[in-house]
């Protein structure tokens, strides 16, 4: 037996879903992600601030991907994902990239600092 009723998701958990996305396609944390939500032609629109850790500049890197790169594999996978998770078309999608900030240093890149400094 069906009963008739609404289904509505409030914007708040839009957002937080949304926000989820991002930090996965940037693989980043969950509040390093934040999202505003617009109407765009009768689509959702979404404004989001993404705050990157900077990979060690004298070290390995761990991708050859550009932040404009990674920023377009988010958009697309935000939008695929998005739309499989809450039915709703997402429009326009505007990431800006902030507050970088440099990754934390593991105990053996401390190390190898303080080496670096008696060589020298």
């Amino acid at each position: 037996m069906s009963r008739a009723g609404h289904t509505r998701i409030t914007q708040h958990a839009l957002r937080k879903t949304l926000e989820a996305v991002t930090a996965q396609a940037f693989r980043i944390g969950a509040g390093n992600v934040a999202a505003e939500l617009e109407d765009d032609a009768g689509k959702l629109g979404v404004s989001l601030s993404v705050k990157l850790s900077l990979p060690p500049l004298l070290g390995p890197r761990k991708t050859t991907d550009t932040v404009f790169q990674q920023a377009q594999a988010a958009r697309t996978q935000l939008v695929s994902r998005g739309l499989e998770l809450t039915g709703l078309e997402i429009g326009r999608v505007d990431i800006r990239l902030a507050g970088a900030k440099e990754q934390p240093r593991t105990k053996d890149q401390s190390t190898e600092r303080v080496d670096e400094r008696r060589v020298l």
